[in-house]
């Protein structure tokens, strides 16, 4: 006989109100920045976007040949080292403009590149940095879309949850909806604490192969004995009115993020959309920017400068293109714009081919650091260790 959740929290607490036992988890603390809950948007432009955002004021020192690529017959404009394309980049609100700065990675040279983000020792980039960021939310780290080389697995027992819609998310969130009420997300947290409280000696005797699922029950407990913010889906809907895709994703990002997720990653273009060998002078490119650009200024306006929370934007690909011939380059300058961000800061020095770090051991490590640092993660919460050479970026620096 199949049942519905809410049968089984009815089911469940019946049989086991009287031997619930005590000790429920503390609540986790989110993370923060100056005071403000820390959120995370990673954008994944699908198949390497090209560098009509340049890195640094060094990128003007190549010969006219290397910059012709995305800058020759276009203006060019520049918030403090931080050069970019007026026609595309140039078109966002002035409020994400003068959040903005450029992280760079060494090596990331391929479209198999792009595990360098999401894979590695500590678990995906999403789950390791929404996990470690805490809070209670029913979902910590979320993807929207088609996100190339996003892993799987857990992380803490987070995972990188697939949303498809907003009214899903919410429901998730809130708990409202059809199959449980908010009224009975502290009954489910409940008969969730007593199953782990059951199964807590026998996981202990195995701790390796059970640990995952332990955090998975901590997370659980934590998040459905604790109330979901609320937001208007409606209003939301009704502000990113465009028809193209990112409207929509966006849109769900918001919701998400405003709704107490920690991380979300949105998948930019469908499989190998950025992929533009072929595009020299430069116009694909600047046509697929057209696209976004309605939809980006939406959610920055909404959403840089919020009392509520502390908000980053990271754009990341497989890899970058070296001007001009357009090809995969060995480097890859990472766009970020943020609250935390010191704006027209670029780490690094570029040449024809991308940004050069001037310390190059483990830098994909380093920028996933850095990343963290942005969100508020430092000393031992950081699952990427310290961020030094990238420190320049962050406004407020770690505690």
């Amino acid at each position: 006989m199949k049942i519905n959740r809410r049968q089984f929290i009815q089911g469940a607490t019946a049989a086991g109100a009287a031997s619930l036992m005590g000790g429920f988890p503390q609540i986790s603390q989110a993370a923060t920045v100056n005071g403000k809950r820390s959120t995370l948007l990673l954008i994944m432009m699908n198949g390497g976007y090209a560098p009509i955002q340049t890195s640094a004021h060094s990128f003007l020192n190549n010969t006219n040949a290397q910059m012709h690529f995305g800058i020759k017959d276009n203006p060019i404009d520049n918030r403090g080292d931080v050069y970019f394309d007026v026609s595309t980049w140039g078109r966002l609100p002035e409020k994400a403009l003068s959040r903005m700065a450029c992280v760079g990675s060494v090596g990331a040279s391929n479209h198999n590149s792009a595990k360098h983000f999401w894979e590695g020792p500590q678990g995906g980039l999403p789950q390791a940095l929404a996990s470690a960021m805490g809070g209670n939310s029913a979902i910590k780290a979320a993807k929207v879309g088609n996100v190339t080389g996003a892993p799987g697995g857990s992380v803490g027992g987070v995972s990188l949850e697939s949303v498809k819609d907003m009214d899903s998310g919410l429901r998730t969130l809130t708990g409202a909806g059809q199959t449980i009420t908010r009224d009975e997300r502290p009954i489910m947290g409940r008969v969730v604490e007593e199953s782990y409280q059951r199964f807590q000696a026998l996981a202990q005797k195995n701790p390796d192969n059970l640990s995952s699922l332990i955090d998975g029950y901590k997370n659980l407990v934590k998040s459905m004995t604790t109330p979901s913010a609320s937001v208007d889906a409606d209003e939301i809907k009704a502000a990113y009115s465009g028809s193209y895709q990112l409207y929509t994703d966006l849109s769900i990002a918001e919701a998400l993020l405003r709704s107490g997720v920690n991380v979300v990653c949105i998948g930019e273009g469908t499989g190998t959309y950025w992929d533009t060998h072929d595009d020299n002078d430069g116009s694909r490119t600047r046509a697929y920017f057209d696209l976004m650009i309605g939809p980006l200024s939406v959610f920055f306006n909404r959403m840089l400068d919020r009392d509520d929370m502390n908000l980053t934007v990271v754009f990341v690909s497989e890899h970058s293109r070296i001007p001009l011939i357009n090809n995969h380059g060995p480097h890859l300058s990472t766009i970020v714009f943020g609250d935390n961000v010191n704006g027209g800061v670029s780490t690094g020095e570029t040449d024809n081919g991308g940004l050069v770090l001037g310390v190059e051991d483990k830098p994909v490590i380093a920028w996933k650091a850095a990343i963290g640092e942005m969100v508020g993660l430092s000393g031992g919460a950081n699952p990427f260790g310290a961020a030094e050479v990238h420190r320049p970026v962050m406004k407020y620096a770690p505690a």
